[in-house]
Order: C-alpha cells, then sequence, then structure tokens
C-alpha cells in the first residue's frame, strides 16, 4: 500500500513539472505590454506584433499551448500581447481593427496597420491555422515595408478638378468611399499606398476622394450606389467608365488601364480599302475613315471630339474605324462593300459627329439624300436639307445645284429676304446664271440689306467656283476658261489673276497634269504666304498620285527648304511651335524621294 502511495505521488510529482511548462509557454507567448509598448519591443526585433482581441475562450489559448513548434514560431516572429474589447480603456484601439469584430487574432506592423486577422474559432479548429496567418501577414508587412507612396487625392472642388484635368490633358478619378465601409479602409491600407498603384493613378490621373458619408450630390449625379467605386470622367465631366467594389491591386490597375483605353477615344486603324471591307463584311458594320491632315486641328479633334466617351462607344460598337493621313480632312463613312454612305466636315463638336452617325445607321445620309433626289423629290424642305448636308461635305459644288434647283422656283428678288439670301450666300456657286446677274446688277442695294463686305465677298466665292468648273470628264475646257478669264477681267473683279492661277492648279489636279499643278504652286509659293497646312496638302497630293520622278524631287525640295527655315527660326528664337508642321515636312520630302 505504501509502495502504491508512492507511486501515485511520484507520478503526480512526474506531472506537474508539465504543467508549468503548458503554463510557462503561455506566459511566455502573450506579454503584459500596452499596444505601444509591445510596437516599440517589436520594432527593435523586427517582428510583428500580435494582439489576442477578447475576451477569448481559453480552449483556444490551450489549444495553441499544445502545438511547441507552433509557439516557438510565434515566439521567433511576433511580440504577442491581450486586450479586452470590453475594457474601455481599450475602446481607442476598435479603429486599428477596421471594423473588425472581437474577439479575434490579429496581425499588425509595429505602430501600424492591420495585415491579416483570423477568429478564434478557426485557431481552436486547427491551430495552424494561426501560422498561416502570420505567413500571410509576413508577406503583406514585406509589400508594406518595399512601398513609400500612395494615391495622391487632390483636395479641390469638382468643378476646379475638371480644370485641372483640362489643363493637364488627363482624366479624373474619383474614388467613393465612406465612413462604414470596411472594404474602403482595406482598400486604402493595403492597396492604395502600393508603389505601382500610387504611380500609375498618379502619373495618368487628377485624383479625387468623395466620402458619401458626408456629401451624396457627385454620387447621386452619377448614379454610384456602393462603395469603394472608381469614377473616371474626362475633362468636360462625361463618364469614360466605372466600377463599383475593386479591392485588388489587379483590379485597379485593370479599371485604370480600361479607362485610359477609353479616354483615348475611337481607336482607330490604319486599314487599307479591301482590308477594311474584309472586316466590315466580318462584323456586319459599316466603315468610318477619317481622312486627316497632320496638325493641330486634327489634335484637337482627336482630344475634343473623338475622344468624348459617347463618341467612342457608339463608333467602337457601331463601326469599323480607320484614319488615313489625306491631303484634304473630311469624315467619310461607307457599306461594307466601299459604296459611300456619307461624308462630312468641320465637325466642332462631339454632339454633332454623333449626329451624323446616327443618320448613317438610320440610313438618312447622303447617299440616302442623293437616292430620293432622283426619284424626283423637290420639296423645298428636302431641298433645303439637301443642300446643308452637301454643304457639311464640303461638296458645294453639288450644293450649288440643288440650290440652283431650289432658286428655279423662285423670283430673283427672293433675295431681298434675309432667308433666302442666306441660302443664295452659303450655296450657290453658279456664274452664268440669270439670279448672280441680278446679284451684280442690284449690288448696291444689297450692300444697304446685308452689309458690302458679306456681298462683294459671295460675289467673289461665285466667280471663284466659276472659274474651277471648267473640267468635264477629267478634260480641261481651255477655250471655255479663257473666255471666262476675259470675263474676269471685264467685270473688274479684285485678284482676278489669283483666282485664274488657283483655278488652273484646280484643274491641272484634277486632269492629272502634275508638271503643270508644281509649276503654278511653286509660282504661288514665291509671291503669297502659304499656309502650312495648303503646303503640305499639296505635297500628300503628289505624293500619293504623281509617278514623275523630276516633280517628286521638286516637290520634296519645297519641304526641305521650308523645314529647314523653321528650324533655322526655332534656333533664333528658341521656341518650339507644338502644332509644328516640320516632322510632317521631312517625312513627306523622304517619301516623294523615296517612293517610285
Amino acid at each position: 500500500m505504501k509502495r502504491i502511495l508512492f507511486m501515485i505521488i511520484l507520478g503526480l510529482g512526474g506531472l506537474m513539472p508539465v504543467n508549468r511548462t503548458l503554463a510557462q509557454r503561455a506566459v511566455d507567448l502573450f506579454q503584459a505590454y500596452s499596444w505601444e509598448q509591445a510596437s516599440l519591443q517589436a520594432a527593435r526585433e523586427n517582428k510583428l506584433v500580435l494582439v489576442e482581441v477578447g475576451p477569448i475562450d481559453l480552449k483556444v489559448e490551450r489549444g495553441i499551448q499544445t502545438k511547441p513548434d507552433l509557439v516557438n514560431y510565434l515566439q521567433r516572429n511576433v511580440i504577442a500581447i491581450r486586450l479586452n474589447a470590453n475594457d474601455t480603456k481599450n475602446s481607442g484601439f476598435q479603429t486599428r481593427l477596421l471594423m473588425y469584430e472581437p474577439p479575434l487574432f490579429a496581425f499588425f506592423m509595429p505602430y501600424g496597420d492591420l495585415l491579416e486577422m483570423i477568429k478564434p474559432g478557426e485557431v481552436l479548429q486547427d491551430p495552424s491555422a494561426l501560422r498561416e496567418t502570420l505567413e500571410k501577414a509576413k508577406e503583406r508587412a514585406a509589400v508594406k515595408k518595399r512601398n513609400s507612396r500612395s494615391v495622391r487625392f487632390e483636395d479641390l472642388p469638382f468643378e476646379e478638378a475638371l480644370a485641372k484635368a483640362e489643363e493637364a490633358e488627363q482624366p479624373v478619378c474619383i474614388y467613393f468611399t465612406a465612413d462604414r465601409c470596411q472594404a474602403c479602409l482595406l482598400l486604402e491600407k493595403n492597396v492604395l499606398n502600393l508603389d505601382e498603384v500610387a504611380d500609375y493613378y498618379n502619373d495618368h490621373f487628377v485624383n479625387l476622394r468623395v466620402n458619401t458619408s458626408r456629401t451624396q450630390e457627385l454620387a447621386r449625379r452619377y448614379g454610384i450606389k456602393q462603395c469603394p467605386a472608381f469614377l473616371f470622367l474626362n475633362a468636360k465631366g462625361k463618364v469614360i467608365y466605372q466600377d463599383e467594389g475593386a479591392e485588388t491591386k489587379e483590379q485597379l490597375l485593370d479599371n485604370a488601364a480600361l479607362a485610359l483605353k477609353k479616354a483615348g477615344g475611337i481607336s482607330f486603324q490604319e486599314l487599307s480599302d479591301e482590308e477594311a471591307r474584309a472586316k466590315a463584311q466580318q462584323e456586319n458594320k459599316p466603315v468610318f475613315i477619317d481622312y486627316y491632315i497632320p496638325g493641330g486641328a486634327h489634335k484637337e479633334m482627336l482630344r475634343t471630339v473623338f475622344a468624348d466617351p459617347e463618341v467612342a462607344a457608339l463608333f467602337e460598337q457601331q463601326f469599323v474605324n480607320v484614319a488615313r493621313e489625306s491631303g484634304q480632312a473630311v469624315l467619310v463613312f461607307t457599306d461594307a462593300g466601299g459604296n459611300e454612305l456619307h461624308r462630312v466636315r468641320n465637325i466642332m463638336s462631339p454632339e454633332d459627329l454623333l449626329q451624323e452617325a446616327r443618320m448613317v445607321l438610320e440610313g438618312k445620309g447622303l447617299a440616302g439624300m442623293e437616292k430620293e433626289f432622283r426619284q424626283g423629290s423637290r420639296r423645298p424642305e428636302f431641298l433645303k436639307s439637301y443642300m446643308a448636308m452637301l454643304g457639311r461635305a464640303d461638296r458645294y459644288r453639288e450644293a450649288g445645284e440643288i440650290a440652283a434647283v431650289y432658286f428655279s422656283a423662285l423670283p430673283s428678288d427672293c433675295l431681298r429676304e434675309a432667308e433666302y439670301w442666306d441660302i443664295f450666300d452659303r450655296y450657290y456657286m453658279l456664274a452664268d446664271t440669270d439670279l448672280f446677274q441680278y446679284v451684280l446688277t442690284h449690288r448696291k442695294e444689297l450692300y444697304d440689306l446685308y452689309g458690302e463686305d458679306k456681298v462683294r465677298k459671295k460675289i467673289a466665292a461665285v466667280w471663284i467656283a466659276g472659274a474651277e468648273n471648267f473640267v468635264q470628264d477629267g478634260v480641261f475646257d481651255e477655250v471655255g476658261f479663257k473666255a471666262y478669264t476675259k470675263r474676269l477681267k471685264k467685270e473688274k473683279v479684285e485678284e482676278w489673276r489669283q483666282i485664274v492661277r488657283n483655278a488652273r492648279m484646280h484643274a491641272a489636279e484634277r486632269t492629272g497634269d502634275w508638271r503643270t499643278f508644281v509649276g503654278l504652286a511653286e509660282e504661288k509659293w514665291y509671291e503669297e504666304k502659304i499656309p502650312d497646312a495648303e503646303l503640305y496638302s499639296w505635297g500628300v497630293k503628289i505624293n500619293e498620285n504623281c509617278p514623275d520622278e523630276a516633280i517628286r524631287y521638286k516637290a520634296a525640295h519645297w519641304f526641305v527648304q521650308a523645314a529647314q527655315e523653321m528650324e533655322r527660326k526655332e534656333r533664333v528664337t528658341g521656341k518650339v511651335s507644338m502644332s509644328s508642321y516640320k516632322g510632317f515636312f521631312e517625312k513627306l520630302a523622304d517619301d516623294l524621294v523615296g517612293k517610285k
């Protein structure tokens, strides 16, 4: 009996050190530090802070204590403390939990952000889950240490942000958050402060933060229903792209890249006619072709019209979009077979282009108007619409023909009424008619009605149009043109010599007489101040249509000279114009010499 009692006592004695070891481990793991003391110690030892935010069931701690390897690993990597969430002295700590509700185990940067958390129930079920959570926390901590920049949000009213975006030629990005938005807090702590995200957003956008808990105006205006949300706008306040609920680096970068792509507007392709037709037939779409002259005017159109979100959305969805450098700026719509449906020039706003495109999609473009006219429609309202459409297409010769039909049913003195004078002034171009003779005979009366300057300009425009009307089926009527020249002299038309020279250039271009064209162009260049855009258009026409190497070389010499003169002025003034044609001239000179 004594032996048995001795063995029991010995056994109990043997167990007591084990219990003390477990208790000691618990004491060793969780320190009696405050948050600040734990952060200081963790910073010194290059560790994280593990906070047991309780109260937590003791069974959870016992489960951890039964895993010596886990305890040792935690001791090597964290300073662990306990905080009771129900204790009022810890109420300020709640904000660090980013709206996660206790009880929980939370890993922090020293003095800093929440990295990862895990609920006690998960640890009770599998204590090793605490180690896995620590690994994630260490990875996130390493990322934070490698990153030092954050998305820079401007402290500006909305309208001022749009103005800044206009000046910077960048879109606006609005980040919508709210006071009780946990996803927003996590985004700000873990994603918006990544260098890659910060640099991308700071480099490409004017960024604003809007707290919807404090102001709802912009959220209501743009239909934002939940946070976090990112809204991308152009400088006019039009929506480019929006996303609600993005939470990861990849999502934010993808959204920004997509917004920038959409902000670029219509995605034009450089396709031949054959390639454009094939693509249009494959996609069952019409073709939109931007024939452009490089320079400031086209850059402005790219920025203000083609980049408009509504324009881009419609054209990307409905058309095969093609861009081609040309000597004449014009927008052309064709069907998938290459048949022209519509054309327009001098588009000034997104709304204008949208209107033209919708007419094409509804079958109401120029082709539709031409068909209706051929079928015999002569209603005054139809004729006025047809003239206006031809005018927008820069087909003033044809508009003038329709104007002649329109006025044929009216007396000449109708021009005393402003409504009819306005139509005449816009479209009428026939010099050999009774109506124009009426204008010449009654010009002084018309001066009184509409102003001398306006009437004189219209008379000059008709003389110019008449001078360009002597090419039929590729043949220049030299006899008729000489007779017209005599008439210009007889009528004492101002600047008749320039009218004659320009008309001969026009005729030479239409008949393919490039030697005459170049000779007259060179004469004009030396005598007049020619705008860079006009000079460039001459070169493009020669480059595209003239195979004669001697003529091409001569034209190339113009552009070498012009580029050298621009470079000389840049050196003298120290200023380089953003709309300079120097680069275009140099390339065109190379093309003219190199093309056979």
